[in-house]
């Protein structure tokens, strides 16, 4: 460890809580974010460890930011958008993922963090929430988010991912998000994913997103709401997989490029079919079905979203405003990717991003040809 990395690490354990119960870490630069990384992989403890990172950029250099989680029993949250209040840098939450960004410039990966260890019977939760990660770059995937949680759930809320390549990828894995629970629910909410490219050696395109488990536990519940998940170079390619047993809610979403739902997983034996509830969604082309059964699909369209080409937020005239299920089982966040109001009771909107102004609705026809 250089001086400077060790200067890093004593500046941060001053900020981390004395309380037994909870760790909390101020990130400001990279190296701090490192040494917070470093001490949860070593720490032992039985905390909940949470990252709080502030408003700025983060560079990876040429090695991703990864954790092995080593406490028996305690979360590890990692989240953006916080900078001082009264009593240090991180004291106030600003919701909006573009604020806080992991960046590798195409040179690493971006983030990894992996737990295959608890005490007891214990189901620590990993949680990730507001922020970008982008331009991850490796031979294999995932490259972008790659979120292992032998014992827990994962949640992963309002996060922008963009950029990933994985070129030749020897594992069938998400290239931007790749979210494994082994026996726990998952859920990737108000996440706004696009311009992710990757290949397996094998010769096909790996999705963009991918769910799956070495488990099985039919009982479980993984959600995807209120995402925006666009597939490249082609609509064609793989948006979004989900593959393992239990309970599948797809939920509000725009999934521009192929959908696949499967029980088809790898050294967990034989799986029960999944139950697939996909209701309100926008659709490239008709999900694969294989080995999933769909017991309901509800609201679903096909049509055009509207996007703009440059922020993917719906466009004023999109049939996707006010389209969506209010409160949908297993809930969304109340702001939306880009920290803004999500609108709840009735009708919300389809996909990551809410609009914050009236729609431009259609103009009404009358059979006599006049308006």
């Amino acid at each position: 460890m250089n001086r400077f990395t060790t200067a890093a690490l004593a500046a941060l354990l001053l900020l981390v809580a004395a309380d037994a119960r909870a760790a909390l870490y101020c990130v400001d630069n990279e190296a701090q974010l490192r040494a917070a990384l470093a001490t949860i992989g070593s720490s032992f403890d039985t905390s909940v460890h949470e990252i709080r990172l502030t408003q700025r950029v983060f560079f990876t250099g040429t090695q991703g930011f990864a954790v092995q989680v080593s406490g028996p029993t305690g979360d590890t949250v990692i989240s953006g958008g916080w900078s001082a209040g009264a009593s240090s840098a991180c004291d106030v939450q600003t919701v909006d993922a573009r604020l806080t960004v992991l960046d590798a410039q195409g040179t690493s990966s971006v983030l990894s963090v992996r737990r295959n260890s608890v005490s007891g019977a214990a189901t620590p939760l990993i949680r990730v929430a507001n922020l970008t990660l982008r331009n991850g770059n490796a031979e294999s995937a995932p490259v972008g988010l790659n979120l292992a949680n032998s014992f827990g759930s994962i949640e992963v809320d309002n996060v922008i991912a963009h950029g990933h390549r994985a070129v030749a990828s020897q594992f069938i894995q998400g290239v931007a998000i790749h979210l494994d629970s082994s026996s726990n629910d998952i859920s990737l909410r108000n996440s706004l994913i696009y311009d992710n490219v990757g290949n397996f050696i094998g010769g096909f395109p790996l999705s963009s997103v991918l769910f799956t488990s070495l488990s099985l536990n039919s009982n479980r519940n993984w959600y995807v709401t209120n995402n925006t998940i666009v597939a490249a170079p082609s609509q064609a390619d793989s948006a979004l997989r989900i593959q393992s047993d239990g309970n599948f809610w797809v939920i509000n979403n725009v999934l521009r490029g192929a959908v696949a739902y499967t029980s088809s997983i790898t050294g967990a034996g034989a799986a029960v079919d999944p139950l697939v509830r996909q209701l309100f969604n926008n659709l490239a082309s008709t999900p694969l079905t294989d080995r999933a059964t769909l017991v309901l699909n509800q609201g679903n369209s096909f049509v055009e979203p509207e996007l703009d080409p440059i922020t993917r937020a719906l466009l004023p005239s999109s049939p996707l405003v006010n389209a969506g299920l209010g409160a949908p089982p297993g809930g969304v966040p109340a702001l939306d990717a880009f920290g803004q109001p999500r609108v709840f009771g009735i009708f919300i909107d389809i996909g990551a991003i809410e609009l914050q102004q009236p729609p431009v609705l259609p103009v009404r026809i009358f059979g006599n040809g006049f308006e």
